[in-house]
């Protein structure tokens, strides 16, 4: 059995669905933080797949688990801070109590109660996800945020939402020490807000695509036409900037949406094809087999080969979960 793959978009329409506690302290779906042990979860537990319209906190102190963000997984333990950005799929698993803070937020919300500090978010990479083990002295200081966050969540004071936005800023700030794996080199502040605006217009066509607004990957022409700005020139900040061509971060987040759906659905794969504006399946065919070395049908059946005795708790049923999963 697949998790399915809900259309829910919002936070707390999320945890309604899995028939866990929605606190009353949280009022809005533009930010969120709650204590995971608090949830009830029994382990092991699985969620439903996900495609939240907001970023994604993770801080574990105890426990282990396995994130999917888009096609990429990720093992969380202790001391670990894990970080997803918005519109991408998004299903987890615990396989251990998992203790620590889980928190929602959306641009929205710092844009309107810390305006300054929106550009403290830190720069993403195609796998949308960040997942770091933290030393001691490190861990410590991402847990004190956190009760100072939940504490100020759980108050009555009116000015509540901006010592959070405040706070949110720090968390941000922090994980920022902490993003070696990205390599790019921001050349300039208008370089690097372009590179943000191209990235963010990939994600709403891709978005735009999924629900069937779209039948049009947008390439550099279109993105060119959406920032006001020349092809040549928007093509030479994208590869000095990112160290990636824009058709190469049009063609990797083509294969991880192609690859989540082959893996985790039991669409057909001509269906797939065509919500991604491949009209000729033989191109299609020949463009993912150019990409991965592999086929579509061979992802999915390598996929679904990796079945295992594992269970979780999926909606108060036992379901399988791969062991590689």
């Amino acid at each position: 059995m697949k998790p399915e793959i809900t259309t829910l978009r919002k936070f707390r329409d999320m945890i309604a669905y899995m028939n866990l506690p929605v606190f009353s302290y949280i009022d809005n779906d533009d930010f969120a933080i709650i204590k995971i042990h608090e949830m009830g979860l029994k382990m092991p537990y699985i969620t439903p797949t996900f495609r939240p319209d907001f970023y994604t906190l993770i801080i574990v102190s105890e426990g282990k688990g396995t994130f999917m963000a888009g096609d990429h997984v990720f093992e969380l333990g202790p001391q670990h801070v894990f970080m997803k950005y918005p519109d991408s799929y998004l299903s987890s698993g615990w396989t251990e109590s998992p203790v620590g803070y889980n928190i929602s937020f959306t641009e929205e919300f710092l844009t309107k109660y810390f305006p300054d500090g929106i550009d403290e978010i830190p720069v993403k990479d195609i796998t949308n996800a960040f997942n770091y083990g933290l030393s001691d002295d490190d861990y410590k200081s991402f847990d004190d945020i956190c009760a100072e966050m939940y504490n100020e969540a759980i108050s009555s004071s009116n000015n509540r939402y901006e010592m959070i936005a405040n706070l949110l800023i720090h968390f941000l700030l922090l994980i920022q020490q902490h993003q070696n794996k990205i390599k790019l080199e921001i050349q300039n502040e208008k370089n690097a807000l372009i590179l943000a605006s191209f990235i963010k217009n990939v994600d709403q066509n891709f978005n735009m695509l999924l629900s069937g607004e779209s039948t049009t990957v947008l390439r550099t022409k279109e993105h060119s036409k959406l920032l006001n700005v020349n092809e040549t020139f928007l093509s030479k900040v994208i590869s000095k900037t990112s160290g990636r061509t824009i058709n190469q971060w049009i063609n990797d987040r083509l294969i991880d949406e192609i690859s989540y759906l082959l893996k985790n659905t039991h669409r057909p794969i001509p269906e797939i094809a065509q919500m991604f504006a491949f009209n000729d399946l033989g191109y299609f065919y020949t463009f993912f087999k150019r990409n991965t070395k592999t086929t579509p049908s061979s992802v999915r059946n390598d996929f679904n080969a990796l079945d295992s005795d594992r269970t979780h708790v999926y909606r108060g049923d036992v379901v399988k979960i791969r062991t590689n999963w």
